[in-house]
């Protein structure tokens, strides 16, 4: 059995400090709108699911905890929000999830609050800096201190037993497996998606069921190609838009719009868990053609068209295509 390497690199800024436990959490959440879902729905999914577990308790705290920091570092209660990964982004991971559980009985409650808890936690940290002797790691600077993060949570509760050494491997498995992208630049071992499963062939699990939760829950990160065309070009925009505003990336509007989406949708995303093949690759199938088209369509534009024009052409065009 593998151990889990703790050492950390990670500090705690000040969304840490101000949301430092449970009742914070619940002070900063209060001050979200009336109509905001918060975790709602997840709540009384989790009540049902794991009643019996004396871990439930703990578990509900240290995702209030992970979502509150999420919507006061990124989202609804930031000065600066970003975009897609927010506290919103949480929500979609979790109804996936949730999703699969209804299709699929043998997702153990074990195995659901893991990925439960890698759904709050796998996008803590955004703004991380690349230190220099993290250069050749294929793990993303973000990820890593996402993990170091979401362990430092599961210390401010009582976790009843549920965060044994063998969870808390699967869940670094799952976040740090969540970088996602081309690993090519940075290292012998090359990669095109998410990494979870190079890092799977390095551990090699005795138990296969445990592979299979950490494909499930990296590929649920990526299910945006499984959407209604519509709802994958809204994320699309959502993305650039956060690239732009947060990462400064140096990418035109066009090039994202066209060339870009093709490559993540046909090259980079694919589903690598028995389940997401399952019950995703279907719908990803069916919006290929429609995807091909749209970004074909942009590609005729002018590539010198501002951003915001590109961007509403874009989602015209996915509405049109949805319903053709």
């Amino acid at each position: 059995m593998a151990t889990v390497n703790m050492a950390s690199d990670s500090v705690q800024d000040e969304t840490e400090t101000a949301i430092c436990g449970f009742k914070e959490a619940q002070q900063a959440l209060a001050e979200l709108p009336p109509d905001h879902p918060q975790l709602s729905h997840w709540h009384r999914w989790a009540d049902e699911v794991f009643q019996t577990k004396a871990w439930q308790p703990g578990l509900q705290q240290a995702m209030t905890i992970a979502y509150a920091r999420m919507a006061l570092r990124n989202g609804a209660l930031s000065d600066h929000p970003r975009s897609y990964h927010n506290e919103l982004h949480i929500n979609d991971l979790l109804s996936r999830l949730m999703y699969c559980a209804k299709r699929f009985q043998q997702l153990t409650p074990n195995g659901l609050a893991v990925m439960s808890f890698f759904a709050a936690c796998h996008d803590l940290r955004q703004a991380e800096p690349r230190l220099e002797d993290n250069l050749k790691s294929l793990v993303g600077a973000n990820e890593k201190a996402s993990f170091e993060e979401a362990h430092r949570i599961i210390q401010l509760v009582d976790d009843d037993g549920l965060w044994t050494e063998h969870h808390v491997l699967l869940l670094k498995t799952m976040i740090e497996g969540s970088t996602f992208g081309s690993g090519g630049k940075r290292s012998k071992n090359f990669f095109q998606g998410n990494l979870a499963k190079h890092l799977l062939e390095q551990l090699q699990l005795p138990n296969k069921n445990d592979e299979q939760l950490v494909l499930l829950g990296c590929d649920l990160d990526t299910a945006n190609v499984s959407l209604p065309i519509s709802e994958f070009a809204l994320s699309a925009v959502h993305i650039f838009d956060e690239l732009i505003t947060h990462e400064h990336v140096p990418i035109s509007a066009h090039q994202f719009f066209s060339e870009q989406q093709k490559i993540y949708f046909f090259e980079q995303q694919t589903f690598n868990a028995n389940i997401t093949r399952e019950l995703f690759s279907e719908h990803k199938q069916h919006n290929s053609d429609k995807l091909i088209a749209l970004s074909e369509h942009i590609e005729q534009l002018p590539a010198d068209m501002p951003a915001e024009q590109i961007k509403a052409e874009f989602l015209r065009q996915a509405k049109q295509l949805e319903y053709s």
